[in-house]
């Protein structure tokens, strides 16, 4: 009776158990759903050409547009901003249909267009509605005429201004005659730089032309002047061509400076099929100087890591384009979510408050960090932005060996002494040093895991120009901040000398113990990275920058022997036996860079305010990314694990009543695989983590520990009269010992051919 109510009773409680799950069921399914939490979007409209002429440029804007946003959106930034993208073709109908369509949609702000005669159509549309348009990539005079119009870029007349600058200032021409197009891109650039010609002191003549024959003739009349003046072509990409052939054929080698739209290597490939550039390479472009927002090889630590993410999503380089658009798409997230943030519900309002934001960008105290620089704008929203100077040499371009960086704030002291010089309507730059630099491995004999050290011998070689001015630094001064035996002595060189372009060599033989950040958590399947780096702790990167030298294809002093295992890349870097002595590492990649050390911190300078309060020393690097070999590595620990792994399993078949030998067995193998796991970890060193190849000492304990439970459980079965148990666990432990190793080794082997 008692036994059938209990069997009622639990037949209540399942039944009771069974309603509750079943109710909850049909709330969940017919309970109201909570309102969405997620934020609506803050469009943001994108006026491009993704078909037409422009088009493949255009998708280097668009590209850095999306992954900014992309970033953005993913650090959980509300609201989260979406693009949308209108095509225009390329052309002024185009631009003009975009533009009302932007108008007309609830799109707070427009980026774009990317050219200038686009942007001046459009602009008076967007005007008339009041929303802001920030153009990446037009430099146009013209475009900002347009009261809701930002240019984040130089101006056309302003690059003028800065080759008339840099031909003063930096290369002390005196004469100069600017062949220029009677054109909305060529007269501005003639303007600007007679302009600041005037305050320099520099005598200009023009010669204008507007068509192709015209071009020539102007040409021919610059290179027939008596005096040789310095050359200034301000002239678009195929229109320079033709005059730049005219000019060298003419024998004019006397300084030749263009603009941006020469800025790069393709086009020094316009010449190759001349039979001047066939005998003579860089017969046509070397030496020539052009202006550029951004040359890669000195750009600053933000814009260097931008360039790493951009070819990772995209595997390609970006260009200065796709610089100025990521910084663009960093100002548009800044206005749009500020806007949206105010509350104020109505389109117009919050369009006016995204072009108030990016008004109030007015200094450099309020200025948004960029990537290029502080991001704000002047009285007449364009902004004043570091023109880079490029030089031609051998087919590509390279940052001049002296730059001009603008200062926002003056020390009366700096422009007493001439550190500053004066760039006209009171503004001022300083000289920034570029020096090519490059290390070439000889050797690297040894990698001391436990000290977390190696050692390495390698050539160093620096290229410099002169000229920088009162307390320009040594670029000679340089540190190594991880070598903790040897010395670096700037003046025992191994070579000096000077160089036709102007430039001083120095190269340095150097050897030393450098302290590395060796990671062991996967040993003995760890991967490493040996770094020489070296820094001048006495001039920030505005004075100095230490860039890749891409003319050495090979070190000046070492031919390198490259083995066919080795890439041309890794032989211009090392030579073929460098690493022969490390036996247990494989060598899988070298690379040099620049190396910034970035301070986040104005350090008490009260002249480094807003976004640029930020100190950055310039460095440089070579890296080399070695793996272990973990089968010899491993031949050394699991073998004898092994073995002792086989004794244990042995333990498992002794006969009955062999207690004490048995015990005494697996107490010695867990004796032993302790002192194998004490010599592993000394040659590890002092690490305060477990690394991969300890996990299978503990799993050797375990089993050790199981096997010592294994004998006391089948002696207590045969003590209480039970031999058939014991047996049977016995049995049951010998299956439960070969899995345990089987999945020990599986792992391992996974693991560490990973």
């Amino acid at each position: 009776m008692s036994h059938t109510r209990r069997r009622c009773g639990a037949a209540r409680v399942l039944l009771a158990v069974s309603y509750c799950c079943a109710m909850l069921g049909i709330g969940a399914v017919f309970a109201p759903r909570p309102a969405c939490a997620e934020p609506p979007t803050a469009k943001v409209a994108v006026a491009i050409s993704l078909t037409g002429a422009n088009a493949t440029v255009d998708k280097q804007i668009l590209d850095a547009l999306r992954m900014a946003v992309d970033e953005s959106n993913a650090t959980g930034a509300v609201p989260p901003v979406e693009l949308v993208v209108h095509d225009d073709h390329g052309t002024e109908d185009g631009g003009k249909a975009v533009a009302k369509q932007i108008v007309d949609s609830d799109a707070l702000m427009v980026v774009g267009p990317g050219l200038t005669n686009l942007s001046v159509v459009a602009g008076p549309i967007y005007g008339e509605a009041g929303i802001a348009s920030i153009v990446p990539t037009a430099y146009g005079d013209i475009v900002t005429a347009n009261p809701t119009t930002f240019r984040p870029l130089f101006s056309t007349s302003e690059m003028g201004e800065a080759l008339a600058n840099y031909l003063g200032h930096v290369i002390g021409g005196k004469k100069a005659v600017v062949i220029f197009k009677e054109s909305a891109f060529g007269r501005p650039v003639a303007i600007g730089f007679k302009r600041a010609s005037d305050h320099l002191g520099i005598g200009v003549t023009g010669f204008s032309y507007s068509t192709p024959a015209e071009a020539l003739k102007a040409a021919q009349d610059a290179a027939a002047l008596p005096d040789h003046p310095a050359i200034v072509l301000a002239s678009l990409f195929d229109e320079s061509r033709p005059i730049l052939a005219a000019l060298r054929r003419a024998g004019v080698t006397g300084p030749i400076l263009g603009t941006s739209t020469i800025a790069t290597d393709s086009f020094a490939k316009l010449f190759a099929d001349e039979p001047e550039e066939r005998q003579t390479p860089g017969f046509f472009t070397d030496g020539v100087y052009a202006a550029t927002p951004m040359i890669m090889d000195s750009a600053g630590a933000e814009t260097l890591a931008f360039a790493d993410r951009f070819h990772q999503r995209y595997g390609q380089d970006p260009t200065w384009r796709s610089v100025q658009a990521f910084d663009t798409a960093r100002m548009v997230m800044a206005a749009v979510r500020s806007a949206v943030a105010a509350g104020k519900p109505d389109i117009r309002t919050r369009r006016d408050a995204a072009r108030a934001f990016l008004t109030a960008l007015d200094s450099p105290a309020n200025a948004l960090s960029g990537i290029t620089g502080p991001l704000w704008f002047t009285a007449d929203r364009g902004r004043k932005q570091a023109v880079r100077i490029g030089r031609f040499h051998g087919g590509m371009v390279e940052s001049a060996p002296l730059q001009l960086i603008p200062v926002s704030r003056p020390a009366p002291e700096d422009i007493a002494s001439g550190a500053l010089v004066d760039t006209g309507a009171g503004s001022y730059a300083r000289r920034q040093q570029v020096v090519y630099s490059g290390i070439y491995l000889n050797k690297v004999p040894r990698v001391d895991v436990a000290q977390s050290t190696f050692t390495a011998d390698f050539y160093l070689w620096l290229r410099f120009g002169h000229g920088a001015g009162p307390g320009a630094v040594d670029p000679t001064e340089i540190e190594f901040p991880e070598m903790v035996h040897g010395t670096f002595d700037a003046k025992r060189l191994a070579d000096q000398g000077e160089l036709p372009d102007g430039t001083s060599y120095r190269l340095w033989q150097v050897r030393g113990d450098f302290k590395n950040d060796f990671d062991l958590r996967h040993f003995p399947a760890d991967r490493q990275t040996l770094a020489v780096r070296f820094f001048n702790a006495r001039a920030s990167s505005d004075r100095l920058v230490y860039a890749l030298d891409r003319r050495a294809s090979v070190s000046p002093a070492v031919p390198a022997a490259a083995t066919p295992e080795q890439s041309e890349s890794t032989a211009r870097r090392i030579a073929a036996d460098a690493f022969h002595n490390l036996s247990q590492w494989s060598v899988r990649h070298t690379a040099e860079s620049r190396d910034i050390l970035l301070t986040n911190s104005p350090l008490g300078d009260p002249r480094r305010l807003g976004a640029e309060g930020v100190r950055e020393l310039s460095g440089f690097a070579v890296t080399v990314d070695i793996h272990r070999l973990s089968l010899p590595t491993l031949s050394k620990t699991i073998l004898p694990l092994g073995l002792l792994c086989f004794i244990m399993f042995v333990t498992l078949f002794f006969p009955a009543g062999n207690v004490m030998p048995r015990v005494a067995t697996v107490i010695t193998g867990a004796l032993t695989g302790s002192v194998l796991l004490s010599s592993t970890n000394t040659q590890l060193g002092n690490v305060g983590y477990v690394v991969d190849v300890e996990y299978l000492f503990y799993t050797f304990f375990l089993l050790c520990l199981f096997c010592l439970l294994v004998v006391v459980t089948a002696e207590r079965f045969r003590a209480a009269g039970q031999p058939p148990k014991a047996l049977k666990v016995e049995q049951a432990a010998r299956w439960i010992f070969l899995v345990a190793c089987s999945l020990a080794v599986t792992t391992a082997v996974y693991a560490f051919s990973g």
